[in-house]
This record gives structure tokens, C-alpha cells and sequence, in this order.
């Protein structure tokens, strides 16, 4: 369910995991990522994973849980992440310490530390780090390296690794990203953008995101207050006339202590909180999408594109998490000829590649009368779209498909049409191009031969050019 079904799927979920991590750690210190891969052969099925950045660093005292405990993670506010609850990369860990008997090695440097080393299992049972050494060992630059061994497949695993940081530069175009593999395959991707993306706000959570684990977690932290101000400090768009309309629709009032409700009264509370109609739509600046400018530049740095439009359906919401989507429609030989589009799918900037055929937005395309839009076998067409949201409806823990949500659908299929109908005008645009093109090279060759004829009646050795006429029937310049 984590990724980790066999030898090739590991290499490449261990992979993804650790580099996530490393471009939220670079998102996080505002810095172009610079991410190293390495990835050597032990034996014939025992490999290393390392994975270096120039991050934040992991303060000391974090290292042990962060890497050696599950669901151990920071990612709980509303907040656009690649990564989820801390959940990918202890998975990582745990199938390299159960496949080789290894411990993770993570040295790490924060801006307070020159650099500490640690060799650390997990607990299984008890979901604890154990740490087996902790050493002081000093690292040049603020960062992060983890080195991670596994029992894998990388010859399988490494088209498919390859693949996944290629598309992760259109995702991340400021990124640059380094493979070195056996010390044979040394690639270099990325950097195609110098701009960073705008910072992403970490905001609170919309009361219609609400669920009761959420409710329980904000009132164990503030159970002291009272619903009047636990609903105006808790959640985000909920001021004091808010808080007073909701708690008169509730029928509560507004000095009783959170703490205090019942369990029953928890459950009605939270319902209302989701169904309230009253709320203002959520914050969108917890959102990092990317852009028209990024993403075209990194989809024809990374593709042989010929023509490409973009579109966007700006800023929604499902369930109180706002959500972005994008795409991109390109036309170019690196793309299969096919019916309908090759799609290429992102979430949160990460590039999925596995159980597309389950994937909602697969289920979209295909809806689409994309024969309206002129696309066809003979036509090499790839749809790149691009999800971002606070919260992502994974269909499992694989993080591989995306689950029915009426409303993203609704949004991704509005999406798929009008970059339909772009593409449809381009097409509309080509054909007369070369229909007209087709007519100037005939009109040209007969008025040079009229010229010709007539100089020769005329008795002039000189024949008058006619391009200037081409150019007034046609309006354009005529080809040579």
C-alpha cells in the first residue's frame, strides 16, 4: 500500500520518498534545490540510496523521530506538501532495515550545528527510533544526506527512476537535480526556471475541513477556551460576527468551555462546522502552483514541443481545501500518436507514474470528444496537468491515483475542454496556413511565368519581379 510492493517499486519509492523530502526541506529555506542522487550496486540485489540537498538541515533533536517513527511529521497545518504525515520516508527506512538488516544514516546541518551523524533502526512494535550512534562529523554546507540500503531491483527501477526526476524538473523548474548510478549514468537535469516560487503561507484550518480527529486535536490544545474564541483563534475566515452567527445557528453558547461539550455535541459540532454555509471560501495562499511561465518553459525544456497552450481553472475548493489546477496541452514527436492525449499527471509538484488506469483524471480524459478538437492518430498530443491542494484524495497510501471528488472533476473535465478548444483553433490555424502556402506557391509560379511570357512579347531581356503582387493578393510575405 506505501509503495513498497516489490524490488523495483522499492527502489523507486525510496527514491521519490527521499527526494521529496529534500525539495520540501528547499521550499522551506527559500533556496534553489540542488539534489544529489546516488545509487550503487552492493550485490546483485542489495543496493544503496543516497540522497543529498542543501535544505534546512533536521534540528538534532528531530532526526530520531523524523526518520525512525511512523506518521512522525510537521505537515499538519493547511499547507501545500509533497509528502504526507511523515509516512514515505520511515517506510523507506523500515523496508531497507526488514530487506538488509541496515540502519539509516542521516548526516544533517542546520544553520545552530556544524554537523551531526546518525545510524539509527526503528522499533516496530513499539513505533520508537532506536538510535545505534550519534557522532559530531562536520558537513560543508546547511543540509541534509541520507543513506538508505535495501534489497531492490535497480536495473528494472531505473528507467522508471529516470523518468520520474525528468518530470519532476516540470513540476519543479527552478530545481536542478544530479543521477549518478554505479558510477557509469551521470545526469544532469533541470534548473530550466531562476525564479522561486512564491513562499507558501502555512494558514489554519477551514472550519469545513473539519473532521473529529482534527476537532479532538485543536481541542486537547485549546480546551480551556471558550467556543467564542476557540472558533475565532482555531479556524481561518471566522471572526467574532461569524463565530456569534454560527453558535446561534448551533442553539450554544458562546462563554461554554470546548472542553466541556460531550461527545455527541463533538459530533454534531464538527458536522455543523462542514455544512455551515456561512463561511467564507478558504485561503489560497497555502497554495504554490506553477505558473504559465515555469511550466511552459520546463515542458518544452524537457520535451521536443512544437506548439503548447496552457490553461488554468484558478482557485476552488472541496470540502474547505482550496485546490488549483493547471495544464498544459503540447504538441511534439516525444509524444505517442493516439486518440486522446498522453497524460502526464502532478500533484503538489510531484509527478505520479504508477495506476494511471485508476486515476479519476484518466477517467476525465477519457470522457472528453477530443475527434472535436482535431485530435487524432496521426497528431503526437500530451496533456500535462497539474493538481495542487492542502489536502490530496489519494486512492491509497501508494500515493499513485487519485480518488473520485465530484467537484475536481467537474473542474479537471471545464479544463480538458478549453485546452481542447485551443488546440482545435491552432489546428483550424495550421491547416489554412497551409492551405494558403499551397495557393501562394501556385499563384507565384503562374505570375512568374505571365511575366516571363510577357517580357519576352514585349521584348524586354529583363523579367519584373512579382513578388509584391503575391504579397497584396495574400497580405504576407510569400515564401521563397
Amino acid at each position: 500500500m506505501a509503495g513498497f510492493g516489490n524490488p523495483t517499486q522499492a527502489v523507486y519509492s525510496t527514491v521519490r520518498e527521499l527526494v521529496e523530502n529534500s525539495l520540501d526541506s528547499c521550499d522551506d529555506a527559500r533556496t534553489h534545490p540542488l539534489i544529489d542522487i546516488e545509487i550503487q550496486n552492493v550485490t546483485s540485489d542489495i543496493i544503496t540510496v543516497k540522497v543529498s540537498d542543501n535544505g534546512t538541515g533536521v534540528p538534532p533533536e528531530q532526526v530520531p523521530h523524523a526518520f525512525g517513527r511512523v506518521l512522525y511529521g510537521s505537515k499538519y497545518s493547511q499547507q501545500q506538501k509533497r509528502g504526507t504525515f511523515g509516512l514515505g520516508v520511515t517506510m523507506a527506512v523500515l523496508y531497507g532495515q526488514i530487506t538488509t538488516d541496515s540502519p539509516v544514516i542521516i548526516h544533517t546541518r542546520t544553520q545552530n550545528y556544524k554537523g551531526l551523524l546518525y545510524r539509527l533502526l526503528v522499533d516496530v512494535e513499539n513505533n520508537l527510533p532506536l538510535v545505534e550512534s550519534k557522532e559530531e562529523l562536520q558537513r560543508t554546507n546547511v543540509g541534509t544526506t541520507v543513506i538508505v540500503q535495501l534489497k531492490g531491483d535497480l536495473k528494472r527501477a531505473q528507467d522508471r527512476i529516470l523518468e520520474y526526476l525528468r518530470l519532476s524538473t516540470v513540476s519543479t523548474p527552478h530545481a536542478a537535480l544530479t543521477l549518478k548510478i554505479d558510477d557509469e549514468i551521470h545526469v544532469n537535469l533541470g534548473s530550466w526556471s531562476k525564479t522561486l516560487p512564491e513562499p507558501i503561507r502555512p494558514s489554519k484550518p477551514h472550519p469545513r475541513s473539519v473532521d473529529m480527529e482534527v476537532l479532538r486535536r485543536l481541542t486537547s490544545r485549546h480546551g480551556g477556551k471558550n467556543l467564542d474564541d476557540f472558533l475565532c483563534s482555531s479556524f481561518q475566515k471566522i471572526g467574532p460576527r461569524t463565530s456569534a452567527r454560527f453558535l446561534r445557528f448551533m442553539n450554544l453558547n458562546p462563554n461554554r468551555i470546548i472542553s466541556e461539550l460531550t461527545r455527541d455535541e463533538q459530533t454534531q459540532f464538527a458536522h455543523a462546522l462542514r455544512k455551515y454555509d456561512g463561511f467564507e471560501r478558504p485561503d489560497s495562499k497555502c497554495l504554490s502552483p506553477i505558473g504559465k511561465s515555469d511550466f511552459l518553459i520546463a515542458t518544452t525544456s524537457v520535451f521536443n514541443v512544437r506548439q503548447a497552450e496552457y490553461a488554468s481553472r484558478g482557485v476552488n475548493e472541496w470540502q474547505g481545501n482550496p485546490y488549483v489546477i493547471e495544464a498544459i496541452l503540447a504538441m511534439g514527436d516525444d509524444f505517442p500518436r493516439s486518440d486522446i492525449p498522453t497524460l502526464y499527471r502532478f500533484v503538489n509538484r510531484v509527478p505520479l507514474l504508477y495506476d494511471s488506469s485508476d486515476d479519476v483524471l484518466t477517467r476525465v480524459l477519457k470522457r472528453v470528444n477530443w475527434s472535436r478538437y482535431s485530435v487524432s492518430s496521426s497528431e503526437p498530443v500530451a496533456l500535462f496537468i497539474h493538481l495542487c491542494s492542502t489536502k490530496i484524495p489519494f486512492k491509497a497510501a501508494g500515493k499513485q491515483s487519485l480518488a473520485s471528488i465530484p467537484e475536481i472533476e467537474h473542474e479537471a473535465y471545464q479544463l480538458f475542454k478549453e485546452l481542447g478548444r485551443k488546440l482545435g483553433k491552432i489546428s483550424a490555424r495550421s491547416k489554412r496556413s497551409v492551405r494558403e502556402t499551397k495557393k501562394m506557391r501556385e499563384f507565384s509560379k503562374s505570375f512568374r511565368q505571365i511575366a516571363r511570357f510577357s517580357s519576352a512579347l514585349a521584348g524586354h531581356d529583363e523579367v519584373p519581379s512579382t513578388d509584391y503582387l503575391v504579397k497584396q493578393l495574400f497580405e504576407v510575405e510569400p515564401d521563397e
